[in-house]
């Protein structure tokens, strides 16, 4: 995972203040810390028998953002197929000329689409 996000180019969309949610065992915090972000994980029990009533509060406040991520995901997966289903190689390549490969265009797209929908957490 860490060589992945230190050279996919993740990182240098990130802005001073960012928080970066991610599962346990994530070990990129070093490095998003030179970006001045933060990275937020459930915390786990490394031998304690129970975690802190701190910890379970800071645990659940990250779940119930990460839902909500997961329902994003799916409702993009959902409405546009074409993110659900094996690509050929060939849409994954950029072309010499192109910044970009076709994939990350329809992808950027499909998200963009998805920020003009209804939003998928409910507001009172």
């Amino acid at each position: 995972c860490r060589h992945i996000t230190e050279n996919s180019g993740l990182l240098n969309h990130l802005v001073p203040g960012d928080l970066v949610l991610a599962d346990r065992g994530f070990t990129v915090a070093d490095s998003l810390g030179m970006y001045c972000a933060e990275l937020a994980m459930p915390s786990f029990l490394k031998g304690k028998r129970q975690l802190a009533g701190e910890d379970v509060d800071k645990s659940r406040n990250i779940s119930r953002l990460r839902i909500h991520v997961e329902r994003v995901i799916g409702m993009l997966r959902q409405k546009y197929t074409i993110l659900s289903s094996t690509l050929p190689i060939s849409l994954c390549m950029h072309e010499d000329d192109d910044q970009y490969a076709f994939v990350d265009k329809v992808t950027t797209v499909c998200c963009a689409l998805c920020n003009c929908c209804e939003s998928v957490i409910p507001f009172e």
